[in-house]
């Protein structure tokens, strides 16, 4: 049996925005519903954070999620496995009022949510299922994985050095040797695809934020006999960074495909401009195209093109900041916390 395996979906991220609730459904009704229905997929794991609002609910995009999401599994007979992550969560010390229960968990037969640690068994492979830890089930927890039978186990850890975005590690959580006698754990919250050991942070499925552009984004198909992750790569992009070059013309694979762009944020990093109307030109293509936002950093016209570095996002300036500063306080530390904060007001 191949079971498919998402996480961190966040409907109702970047504010309720509709154009992005268009870009993740998009995702599933192009390419992860069609993948499941051809190749026999009938169990879906869910790894945390289904919905992105932790204290209420847009009920545009609620109506959006139950017609196009939800009951996508009722009407197909999939079942859909969750666990609770933080964003699901309305009290931060406590799973007892989350968001699925309150909206899908007892409306549909297709939704199974485990509130506590549990373990399922598919085809004979036991497979441990945890909800977000916090102070009220850390013990519990604890408990769980000393008897646990399972080889693999899913959760949406919080575990310390691990990348919480590319190029800063997590300080705090929990040690990963908690899970060495594990072949697998498998793990939503972190956005980043990234693995140490045994521990695969899945990342999302999709892009979310500037600082997704350069990461590579999609879903996981778990194969019940042969123990293999298997990675489904998604190629559709709502954030994009281009490097001009006029003395190539243009130095992008789609030529003069400006239609890619459509609905989509730009950043455009001027390499080489030795003709300024061949410029206005194209960006006057770009515009045309409909994005809806670009953004033109000239301010690297006299570097080369193999010197700039495409995935200069507002979280990359602020790290290297930071990395100027002279201070004794922990750097890592600071990093983190203004993450937190910069994740936290996208969503406000």
């Amino acid at each position: 049996m191949k079971i498919a395996i998402i996480n961190d979906t966040h409907f109702g991220a970047r504010n309720d925005s509709p154009l992005f609730l268009e870009y993740f459904m998009s995702f599933f009704e192009k390419q992860f519903f069609p993948y499941c229905k051809e190749h026999g997929i009938t169990k879906v794991l869910h790894l945390g954070d289904l919905m992105d609002r932790r204290k209420f609910v847009n009920f545009q995009t609620l109506a959006e999620v139950r017609k196009r999401f939800i009951e996508w599994f009722e009407t197909n007979d999939i079942e859909l496995h969750c666990i609770l992550g933080n964003h699901d969560t309305f009290f931060k010390n406590t799973n007892q009022v989350n968001s699925i229960r309150e909206l899908f968990h007892d409306k549909y037969k297709s939704i199974h949510l485990y509130e506590e640690p549990t373990i399922l068994e598919f085809d004979g492979l036991k497979i441990a299922m945890v909800p977000w830890i916090n102070k009220e089930n850390e013990q519990q927890f604890q408990t769980f994985i000393k008897s646990c039978p399972a080889s693999i186990i899913c959760g949406h850890f919080e575990l310390n050095g691990y990348e919480v975005i590319q190029g800063i590690n997590f300080e705090g959580g929990m040690e990963d040797k908690i899970f060495s006698c594990y072949d697998m754990v498998l793990s939503g919250h972190f956005h980043g695809k990234n693995s140490k050991k045994n521990v695969h942070y899945l990342g999302t499925q999709y892009q979310i934020t500037f600082s997704d552009a350069r990461l590579t984004k999609g879903f996981h198909i778990l194969d019940t006999e042969t123990r293999e992750l298997e990675f489904i790569e998604n190629s559709e992009k709502i954030y994009h960074v281009i490097v001009y070059n006029d003395s190539n013309v243009y130095n992008d694979p789609l030529g003069d495909d400006f239609s890619y762009y459509k609905n989509s944020y730009v950043k455009v990093l001027v390499a080489k401009k030795t003709n300024p109307a061949k410029f206005d030109m194209w960006v006057d293509r770009m515009v045309q195209a409909g994005v809806l936002s670009l953004n033109i950093v000239e301010e690297m016209l006299e570097t080369t093109e193999d010197k700039i570095d495409v995935a200069q996002d507002t979280m990359s300036i602020i790290n290297e900041e930071i990395d100027k500063l002279e201070i004794s306080e922990d750097k890592g530390k600071l990093k983190t916390l203004i993450h937190e904060l910069y994740i936290e007001s996208l969503s406000t």
